[in-house]
């Protein structure tokens, strides 16, 4: 259920920057960081990220057995002030144009 309020809460995010008076300008902002960031990535430094990654994501199954209710319940909640967060901020972007 709380998967599905961050689900949510993520989507009315996107919502607001695509229809937002600035987020195509943003948009294009950021394509072009992206693309200057792998132009200068290397084959080795972009195949060691991918390992790393892969790492991560197989380690992660055998990290979650030993996270609490506690611990998880504590990070769903600093998630959802940063989701509240974020939307303020983008909407506040959003009127001022």
């Amino acid at each position: 259920m709380i998967r599905q309020e961050h689900r949510d809460s993520w989507q009315e995010i996107k919502e607001i920057w695509g229809n937002s008076s600035q987020g195509e300008r943003f948009n294009s902002r950021f394509a072009i960081l992206k693309d200057a960031l792998n132009s200068k990535i290397s084959k080795w430094e972009k195949a060691a990220i991918t390992s790393d990654l892969i790492k991560i994501q197989s380690s992660m199954e055998d990290y979650k057995s030993q996270v609490s209710v506690w611990e998880k319940k504590g990070v769903s909640k600093d998630l959802s002030r940063v989701l509240k967060l974020i939307k303020r901020r983008v909407k506040k972007l959003g009127r001022k144009n």
